[in-house]
């Protein structure tokens, strides 16, 4: 009897909880309609129910996958990732490929990745030789972990380089 390892109950959601609990969530931070329903599914009496308080959400204006989408590319972005890293977590948090590139498309022109790249370069050179290979491979997988391309990242060696030798 006392082996058995302690388990909360779950207490399921009817929905007006269910409205609650989704309000008191989107209080905190923006979140993805997948999120929402990823958090509230296991404590929610039916996905029927579920998806009528998600789609009331939206209605409402409570969330949105467009407003979601925006704010974190500007918030990661600030943050000094690229928008191959950017991509891949909205992905993950359920926001359809043809929304991230639009998003992407839109603030095209306030996004300058390449300045960001080569920020990035100048604040990690302090501790690095890149006239050594490994230091330049350590700076270079960085840089793509960061979500960089390889081409943006070339770019910035290169113009971090010539400002270097002036």
């Amino acid at each position: 009897m006392f082996n058995q390892p302690y388990k909360k109950q779950i207490k399921l959601l009817d929905e007006k909880g269910l409205r609650h609990k989704a309000i008191e969530l989107l209080a905190r931070r923006e979140y993805s309609y997948g999120e929402l329903e990823a958090k509230l599914l296991p404590v929610s009496q039916s996905e029927d129910l579920l998806y009528k308080v998600l789609d009331w959400l939206v209605e409402m204006g409570l969330q949105s996958d467009e407003r979601f989408t925006e704010m974190f590319i500007r918030s990661k972005y600030l943050g000094g990732y690229g928008q191959v890293r950017i991509s891949l977590e909205l992905k993950q948090k359920h926001i359809r490929s043809e929304l991230i590139e639009w998003h992407f498309e839109d603030l095209a022109s306030e996004l300058d990745w390449q300045s960001e790249v080569l920020n990035l370069i100048e604040k990690k050179t302090k501790s690095l030789d890149l006239s050594e290979l490994k230091d330049k491979n350590k700076l270079m997988g960085f840089l793509q972990r960061r979500g960089f391309t390889l081409n943006q990242i070339y770019t910035a060696l290169d113009t971090f380089t010539q400002n270097q030798h002036e």
